[in-house]
């Protein structure tokens, strides 16, 4: 009798229709190809949010791993009713603001060789990137740190309310609050901001 081994990025095909929450409940009771089929549903919007953030490929791998492994061992403090993405990305996001801590550096501009694939052919590619990028810096120069993320988790991810406030352990009205004041102080830029994109 043999039995088939799959790599951890195919996915298990008697995993791959279950709902979240009980792939998460299953991950809690030890299994652990529900949290192989958890890391195949998120690990590729994991790594986006990352390189958002680190604008390194290879650097927002290791974060992706880093935020895949801590969401491994933390999966017992996972809420029934909470959203694994939210989990997540909120994990993803302390990590990211760790690391922003321990450098104390701004994000630099990837270099080609830092993207797979990169040649003269995605070059326009890179130019829309790097004016997404200018956009963010400004965004990034005129807000504070959690309206930044706030607006992050608003208009990157698609994040409601309740699903920023969770991620980023505020309550529902900060959250508000920081959207309006980041909305407000960015008014000013808006003309730069058109030019740009």
């Amino acid at each position: 009798m043999s039995i088939e081994v799959l790599p951890y990025y195919q996915a298990i095909p008697s995993l791959t229709t279950v709902e979240d929450a009980v792939l998460v409940s299953m991950a809690q009771h030890g299994d652990f190809e529900a949290f192989d089929e958890i890391d195949r549903r998120y690990r590729s919007r994991l790594h986006h949010f990352l390189l958002r953030h680190t604008h390194c490929f290879h650097k927002a791998e290791d974060l992706t791993q880093q935020t895949l492994l801590r969401a491994f061992e933390m999966i017992n403090q996972l809420r029934a009713g909470e959203k694994i993405a939210a989990w997540l990305l909120r994990i993803a996001f302390c990590i990211v603001v760790d690391e922003a801590r321990k450098s104390k550096r701004k994000p630099t501009t990837p270099l080609a060789e830092d993207v797979p694939g990169a040649d003269a052919a995605v070059g326009e590619n890179l130019v829309k990137e790097e004016e997404r990028t200018e956009i963010w810096t400004i965004v990034k120069h005129v807000l504070s740190e959690d309206e930044f993320w706030a607006v992050q988790l608003r208009y990157v991810e698609n994040f409601n309310t309740d699903e920023i406030a969770r991620v980023m352990s505020r309550s529902k009205i900060s959250v508000r609050v920081l959207l309006f004041r980041a909305r407000n102080r960015l008014l000013p830029y808006l003309s730069k901001i058109r030019e740009l994109s």
